[in-house]
């Protein structure tokens, strides 16, 4: 099972975020690409799968985002990249997924929406 997020920015979420993001909640998270490069997997020291991100697609209107997220978004600018994220659930590793995700959001200059009824 995992939890569904989305982070939101005004330009793609690229690997340099991502590395950072993730370095800076554990430097031991390993990287592996999925899909020719159209997803990235973080893994744990253990093998776990902590989060996979998909490629960013890009929003030409937040209208757009605020239909698929269900609620209003208070986002600068018209357009937005939108970044698919499953996440682990099972605790504890959900709340080290947690943490990266927000991570590579602040990295990105975005923000990061939860997409899962808790």
């Amino acid at each position: 099972m995992s939890v569904e997020w989305t982070i939101l920015t005004t330009d793609h979420v690229d690997a340099a975020a991502v590395l950072a993001g993730a370095a800076a909640v554990d430097p031991g998270i390993g990287i592996r690409q999925l899909w020719a490069g159209d997803a990235l997997q973080l893994v744990s020291d253990g093998g776990v799968v902590l989060l996979t991100l998909f490629q960013s697609r890009r929003l030409d209107s937040v209208t757009d985002a605020e239909r698929l997220l269900t609620r209003p978004l208070s986002v600068a600018g018209d357009r937005l990249w939108w970044t698919e994220v499953h996440a682990a659930a099972q605790p504890p590793f959900r709340g080290t997924a947690e943490r990266i995700v927000r991570s590579i959001a602040d990295a990105a200059g975005g923000t990061a929406e939860s997409r899962t009824v808790q």
